[in-house]
């Protein structure tokens, strides 16, 4: 490869990374409010003799991405500090909760079925052929009374026929004194006439002449509706009790949604329910929650629940795909939260609270099913507390990497060289010689040295710490470390870097000395911190470059 090649190359990667930067600062500035009509837009808090440090307070136990385990994500109790030109930068914004009546809309999807409440069966009451067909498709509508078909059945003829002779011998008696053998014939006529009509067959058949020819007898619907099923051909031979149509009315018709089994307890019988379909444009039908099967499907874990809906002008048929929306309204108000201030980590659900001064406490809570971008907070936030609704994002992503705010706006003011931070009183205070400057807290000094300046990559470097207390007086007795760490590149896939080491008292020279090697060059956060009987007594932040 040329020089001229790898020229081109670097120029290339350089303008990549500064698209990806020009990108981040964009999104990062951008912000809606979906919670309040009047956002609050936070500033961190200053008093006349203060200044707050920029700073992320990680809880004991929580590290970088290297030593990230089954619990990752930010933990509850975890708070950040920022400056307000890191708050601007951020878009943080902030509402105070309240609370409001809930309405759970839980969506499923649905089938449309035949209501089984309201099938009708038309079926023969005798065996024989069928000679003519009246209904002749699936689909047709029919109304009670309406014939079907005609049946034409050798026993029915016989039946008839002793039916015929019974009545010719019966008008033979009527002019027999004997008056046993009369109610003998009357009672064989009323015994003929019976079988007949069990079978369906009217009067008007039953009194037809011979002549008339082969006796059919016809067959009515029992119930108006359409059919939705045909069993039987013209010419085909039939069974006593065989179903030749099956009738279904269909002006109210089933949906069978399936419902998650997390969603179940929020569905009850008599709930509303409102459906949407593709034949239904621009309309909404309402039902109701009729039934709920005692079972699941093993696949799907889902369960069906039949709704109950009217059909007007027969739109909805069976087996179209149709939407649900379960509508439950809450019992009593609860405090709320929009759904830009939630964040899933995955183990739990974290909101970050606005504290005074610029402090943002991430805090664990427990939700509902959400309605209108709003969860319900069962635990976890109280009335008065304000969250953050944008910009949280960016405040987790400085805890959670716990490497400030400064790997993703150019320098925070917690390592900032031109704007030191004014100690409040009782703060720690301290200061860095050479080129090393930074700002420092607690009652005691710490004055940095690195040898060389700036540090050289993958090489031992050398760094001597110089601990005094409040009286000037050398202290010799504390535990000093340093940590160096280079932020995470989330546009490269570059986890964070982090490096500690520490650093023991030399006696013959007079300071905490130790030797540590930066993992690449660069620009790393370095973090000094002095402790004393497991207390932290000093602390002192600074950048130093790495070549």
């Amino acid at each position: 490869m040329t020089a001229k090649e790898t020229k081109l190359i670097a120029l290339s990667a350089g303008a990549g990374m500064l698209a990806v930067t020009l990108v981040v600062a964009v999104l990062a500035v951008r912000g809606t409010n979906v919670f309040s009509g009047q956002p609050t837009a936070v500033a961190a808090g200053t008093t006349a003799n203060s200044q707050p440090a920029a700073k992320a307070d990680i809880m004991p136990g929580m590290s970088g991405a290297a030593d990230s385990g089954a619990d990752s994500g930010t933990q509850p109790g975890t708070t950040v500090e920022l400056s307000p030109a890191e708050i601007t930068a951020a878009g943080v914004q902030v509402a105070e909760v309240r609370t409001a009546m809930l309405s759970t809309n839980i969506e499923a999807f649905g089938r449309v079925e035949q209501p089984e409440a309201q099938l009708a069966a038309v079926s023969s009451r005798m065996g024989g052929r069928i000679d003519k067909l009246y209904v002749q498709y699936t689909g047709e509508k029919v109304r009670s009374g309406q014939p079907v078909a005609d049946i034409y059945s050798p026993e029915v003829a016989t039946a008839i026929e002793e039916y015929r002779l019974a009545q010719e011998n019966r008008n033979g008696l009527r002019q027999s004194d004997d008056s046993y053998a009369r109610a003998q014939a009357d009672a064989l006529v009323r015994a003929s006439q019976h079988r007949l009509e069990l079978w369906g067959i009217s009067e008007k058949q039953m009194d037809a002449p011979s002549a008339a020819g082969v006796p059919h007898v016809t067959i009515y619907a029992y119930a108006s509706g359409t059919v939705v099923e045909r069993k039987v051909t013209q010419g085909q031979y039939v069974n006593a009790g065989d179903t030749l149509f099956t009738v279904a009315d269909l002006n109210q018709v089933w949906i069978k949604a399936d419902v998650y089994e997390e969603q179940l307890p929020q569905i009850h019988a008599g709930q509303q329910v409102d459906i949407k379909g593709e034949s239904l444009p621009n309309q909404t039908l309402h039902g109701r929650v009729d039934f709920i099967e005692p079972s699941a499907n093993m696949q799907t874990r889902t369960v069906p629940v039949h709704v109950h809906v009217g059909n007007p002008g027969m739109r909805l048929v069976p087996g179209m795909f149709v939407n649900a929306t379960f509508m439950s309204r809450a019992s009593q108000p609860s405090i709320v939260v929009p759904r830009s201030a939630l964040l899933d980590t995955g183990t739990r659900k974290i909101v970050y609270v606005a504290r005074p001064n610029g402090v943002f406490e991430a805090r664990a809570v427990q939700v509902g099913a959400a309605s209108d971008d709003l969860f319900p907070v069962s635990k976890g936030l109280a009335m008065g507390d304000k969250v953050v609704l944008n910009g949280n994002f960016m405040i987790d992503s400085q805890a959670h990497l716990s490497s400030g705010m400064s790997g993703l706006y150019g320098g925070s003011k917690e390592f900032s060289a031109e704007s030191p931070a004014q100690a409040a009183p009782g703060a720690s205070t301290g200061h860095a010689t050479g080129p090393a400057t930074g700002t420092a807290e607690a009652a005691a000094k710490i004055e940095l040295h690195v040898d060389p300046n700036p540090m050289k990559s993958g090489e031992d470097n050398s760094f001597q710490v110089t601990l005094t207390g409040g009286d000037g007086k050398p202290i010799t007795d504390a535990t000093v470390s340093m940590a160096l760490v280079m932020p995470a590149m989330p546009s490269m896939s570059m986890p964070e870097m982090k490096s500690t080491i520490a650093l023991p008292w030399a006696p013959d020279r007079k300071a905490y000395i130790g030797k540590g090697q930066p993992g690449m060059a660069g620009t790393w956060n370095v973090q000094v911190e002095a402790r004393r009987n497991g207390a932290v007594i000093a602390t002192f932040r600074t950048r130093q470059s790495a070549n």
